[in-house]
Order: C-alpha cells, then structure tokens, then sequence
C-alpha cells in the first residue's frame, strides 16, 4: 500500500507520524473541552485515536469531520491523489463509537474503542480486497 507509511514526504507535505501526531493532540483538546462545557459531544476521541493510531488503521492518514474519524490514503484528501477509505467512526450523543461505510450503512455501535477499530480494520480490509490499493489503479 502506497500511503506513505514510511514517514517520507514531499516538499510542503505532512508526513505520516505528524498526521497522528496533530490528530493525537487534537483529539486531547477536544476530549478537554467536551469535559468543561455543554456539549453534546462526549470526551472520546483521545481513547480512539490512540487506539487507531496503534492499529493497522495507522497506514493511512487521519482526518476529523466534526464528530467523526476518517482515513485517507495521503495528505488533503480529496484535493488530489489521496483517496478516502469509505469506512467511518462518528462519536454517538450516547456516548457509542458509531463504526459505517459508504454505501453500506452502519456495521457496529459499540462503547469499546478497540471494538470499533478493529471494525473499522476489517471493512477497510475488505475494501482494499475488493478494489485494491489506491496506488494500484
């Protein structure tokens, strides 16, 4: 898989390692806030991350759309060559990790972010099995 898990990057780019990184941070931030305030949104997001960054899931680049975890196949998905994986983890107002694809639907709901990864792990498995690598295309 070309997503440049080595940690190499091209002139202007974010490596890898500085993706989790900044999404690790972030994360921590958002689960700070969420814990201080009246939001729906519950403090999840750093127990997540953390887990998705120690799984396989960590070969491709993280991004957030408001409450949700996504993964990419290289930096500025969708501004071009990066391709976004169609398996998603939203955070519930319940308090569940939310595990979907596109067009699929909702695979798994479940309070256990090791769940959800591992979820998320065989959807995007398969999608590699069934399209092949981005870069092979």
């Amino acid at each position: 898989m070309d997503v440049q898990a080595e940690g190499k990057s091209t002139e202007g780019s974010e490596t890898l390692a500085s993706a989790w990184e900044f999404q690790a941070d972030a994360a921590a931030h958002w689960d700070e806030h969420a814990r201080n305030s009246t939001t729906w949104v519950p403090p999840l997001m750093a127990a997540l991350v953390d887990r998705a960054r120690s799984s396989t899931l960590s070969g491709f680049f993280p991004f957030t759309s408001h409450t949700s975890l996504l993964f990419s196949t290289g930096p500025l998905a969708g501004l071009g060559g990066a391709v976004v994986a169609p398996v998603t983890i939203t955070l519930t107002a319940e308090g569940l990790y939310h595990v979907s694809t596109k067009p699929d639907g909702t695979a798994l709901e479940t309070a256990d972010p090791d769940e959800a990864v591992t979820a998320a792990e065989h959807l995007i498995a398969g999608w590699l099995r069934e399209n092949g690598t981005p870069s092979d295309r």
